[in-house]
């Protein structure tokens, strides 16, 4: 089935939904997003999505008058409603209309938000990563902006891989495009803790491996995640997804590893 889309209030056919040339999300790109799963009518996660939702929203400074236990009652109710086994929903908040292209009005934010049928990639199909120099600014913040990755997509493509992976020269790796990096080394876990979004998976994913494995966070070279074991990435689009090379270099043996195979089984019984 199509589903409606929540715009301020209310829920409207999607011909029915329109954006603002006059919106800061438009012109500026000044706005923030969260994506989250409903999985048979469970929101997965919801509570971590809507408190990081709500993070982002008060760092960027955009004024709204949802409340969490507003936005949950929503999520909740449109849960009961869905009709599709897997649903991907979208929740973005911009700065609203401007006078002058520039300056937000108080009080005059956008909240839209997208449901969707979702469906996930082979859990062992693997992606292949291609380094490109970069810090995200505020990295922190679930932001709009995506420019740098799109633009340099196509470069990606032609090299032969899927996705990025962002490191500097000061502070090694951080993270990929839309979701959070792992590496694996004579059975200990490691991952950035620097410059990136504190994703919802890797949340959950940390606390998994912390139970059977040592896990370190900390900063960690390119090389490093070349010369792995294994390397990951998590995100509630992808779960826990292996890389299987890095600037066309195979990582370990070039498929899914047996640690990150372990932690997807265990995230879909704590999705259960």
């Amino acid at each position: 089935m199509g589903y409606p889309i929540w715009v301020n209030g209310t829920w409207r056919q999607a011909d029915q939904v329109s954006i603002s040339i006059n919106d800061l999300g438009f012109l500026r790109g000044y706005g923030i997003f969260d994506f989250f799963r409903i999985m048979d009518g469970k929101p997965i996660f919801l509570s971590d999505h809507l408190d990081r939702f709500l993070s982002s929203a008060e760092k960027m400074g955009i004024d709204h008058p949802y409340s969490k236990e507003d936005l949950h009652a929503l999520i909740v109710s449109l849960g009961t409603k869905s009709t599709d086994s897997c649903l991907g929903v979208k929740m973005v908040l911009t700065g609203g209309d401007s006078l002058n292209g520039f300056e937000p009005i108080l009080g005059k934010s956008n909240v839209y938000i997208f449901p969707g049928v979702f469906s996930f990639a082979n859990p062992e199909g693997g992606l292949h990563l291609i380094s490109k120099r970069f810090q995200r600014e505020m990295s922190d913040i679930k932001s709009l902006n995506y420019a740098f990755a799109i633009r340099n997509l196509a470069d990606i493509k032609k090299q032969g891989g899927d996705d990025v992976i962002y490191f500097s020269d000061e502070y090694g790796v951080s993270e990929s495009s839309r979701s959070n990096l792992f590496f694996v080394k004579n059975g200990v876990i490691y991952t950035p803790g620097q410059f990136i979004l504190e994703g919802i998976t890797r949340k959950q994913v940390l606390s998994l491996a912390a139970e059977n494995f040592e896990v370190v966070i900390g900063d960690f070279t390119l090389e490093q995640f070349i010369s792995a074991d294994e390397v990951f990435t998590t995100g509630s689009t992808k779960r826990v997804l292996p890389i299987l090379s890095i600037d066309g270099k195979k990582i370990g043996q070039g498929k899914r590893g047996p640690i990150t195979a372990n932690l997807y089984d265990e995230l879909l019984a704590r999705e259960a």
